[in-house]
């Protein structure tokens, strides 16, 4: 089958989207296609641009167009186009194949689904061979995965697999699609059909091993990855496994399963980030930054690598490098990873200095997660720094009553002090110092603010406190 739009390839051939009767424009669709096949896309764009000028009907230029503009990046004049052959020709399988795979690429996932299944309708009744309607069937099941829809995934892939049996991608989707409809047993005689056939399919033994941890068996887990470990014969498999055996193990142990996937795939992203996280958890940033750069190397754009680069940085006391690190991933981030982006790169300011920067960052952060007390931390700091002890005050709060601790009481004791709130302060102050004893400026302020309430002998007991724990500014006030 050719003329086809796959998830990577466009392939065009010009004789197959010709009509049977030759015509005055032969010459110029074969002038457009060679400029297709050489990727000069805009002189291709207007050969065939001109000869739908003049004959709007011309099937092979509408097709050759629109293959141009995918190329180009164009998805919506692509769709245009495509959507022209289906109306064209209503009974060619190319137009609606092609047309399913730009909705898809579009995120038109409905659209694509019923693009689909006409191309399996009329290739069908084309007598196509099955091999040929193989990615019609995949692309359907897809679009339909990707509304939720796995029961009506099931039954397209059942149909598929009735006309090619026993082929392991669409049982591989089958059986994912059964777990996900809440079926998994029905999913694991597939499986082991495929690994009867090829007991290295290292998709397969993944599968049959999540199953297995859904189900509470991590033990029988384990067994199906290390029997696959012992068949499988390439690198790159070996630490495709490895890197599934890591998520069932903790510590050591996981480290050590990763460092063996690296070592045999050092281009397995996944395992470089997930050795990076579990080096940071285990309190080596240094370790961590070299497995995500390796990371980095592999997949510049993922934004989990960025804010593991961040967070590295981060961790070892340089704010510029983990600022620009975060700022990439903040960019490209939704959800959870964009908070984290958003908190990373606040702090990073504000140890910069950027305050304002700092502040516009975290109040970002604090309404998109207003439960988030780091980020409420921070953001009081920065507004303290600029001396707007107002705001801070109100920031400082929120993030001891999320996470109270002895140096967000700190914080706010000394943010109410600032705006004369001086019995809150020593309430918040006392706290403070009764959590954490070492904390000499928590001293140094509790004292300030006892001076202000009149309580000097009391004062002068807590700058005590801070001077003999070596703060400087506490014993000049106590010569």
């Amino acid at each position: 089958m050719k003329q086809l739009l796959c998830a990577v390839l466009l392939v065009f051939s010009l004789g197959l989207a010709q009509t049977a009767q030759p015509s005055a424009n032969d010459a110029a669709l074969k002038q457009a296609q060679a400029a297709l096949d050489a990727g000069r896309l805009a002189e291709a764009i207007n050969g065939f641009e001109t000869i739908v000028s003049k004959d709007f009907s011309n099937y092979s230029a509408h097709f050759g167009l629109g293959l141009a503009l995918y190329r180009q990046g164009d998805l919506k004049g692509a769709a245009f186009e495509f959507t022209q052959l289906t109306v064209l020709d209503a009974n060619r399988f190319e137009g609606w194949f092609n047309l399913g795979v730009v909705r898809d690429r579009q995120g038109q996932a409905p659209d694509a689904a019923t693009a689909f299944t006409k191309a399996i309708e009329v290739g069908g009744k084309a007598n196509l061979s099955t091999t040929d309607l193989k990615p019609a069937y995949i692309g359907e099941a897809k679009a339909l995965r990707a509304q939720g829809k796995y029961d009506e995934a099931v039954k397209v892939l059942q149909d598929g697999l009735g006309k090619l049996p026993k082929d392991s991608d669409m049982t591989s989707m089958l059986a994912d699609s059964l777990v996900k409809s809440g079926k998994p047993l029905d999913a694991l005689p597939l499986l082991y059909d495929i690994l009867a056939s090829d007991p290295g399919n290292v998709r397969a033994i993944s599968q049959i091993a999540d199953i297995y941890m859904a189900q509470g068996l991590p033990d029988r887990a384990m067994r199906e990855i290390d029997r696959g470990l012992e068949v499988v014969k390439d690198n790159s498999s070996k630490a495709q496994l490895l890197l599934k055996k890591s998520t069932l193990l903790q510590g050591n142990e996981q480290r050590v399963a990763l460092q063996q996937a690296v070592l045999l795939d050092p281009k397995l992203w996944m395992a470089q980030y997930n050795l990076g996280l579990s080096r940071l958890k285990d309190g080596n940033p240094k370790g961590a930054l070299d497995a995500f750069e390796n990371a980095y190397a592999q997949n510049p754009d993922e934004p989990k690598v960025l804010l593991g680069l961040a967070s590295s940085y981060d961790r070892m006391g340089q704010p510029a490098s983990a600022a620009r690190f975060a700022d990439l991933a903040a960019k490209q981030s939704q959800g959870p990873d964009l908070i984290e982006a958003l908190v990373l790169r606040g702090k990073s300011s504000y140890n910069l200095r950027r305050y304002s920067d700092a502040i516009q960052t975290l109040t970002q952060a604090t309404g998109l997660k207003a439960d988030r007390a780091d980020a409420w931390s921070w953001l009081g700091l920065s507004q303290f720094a600029l001396k707007d002890y107002t705001s801070a005050a109100s920031s400082l709060e929120k993030a001891q009553t999320l996470e109270p601790s002895a140096a967000n009481a700190a914080n706010f004791g000394a943010a109410l002090y600032s705006v004369g709130r001086y019995s809150d302060a020593e309430k918040v102050l006392s706290q403070a110092v009764s959590l954490d004893d070492k904390n000499a400026v928590a001293w140094y302020n509790l004292g300030l603010t006892l001076k202000s309430l009149s309580r000097d002998a009391e004062a002068k007991r807590a700058w005590q406190h801070s001077a003999d724990l070596g703060y400087a500014p506490a014993k000049d006030l106590l010569r």
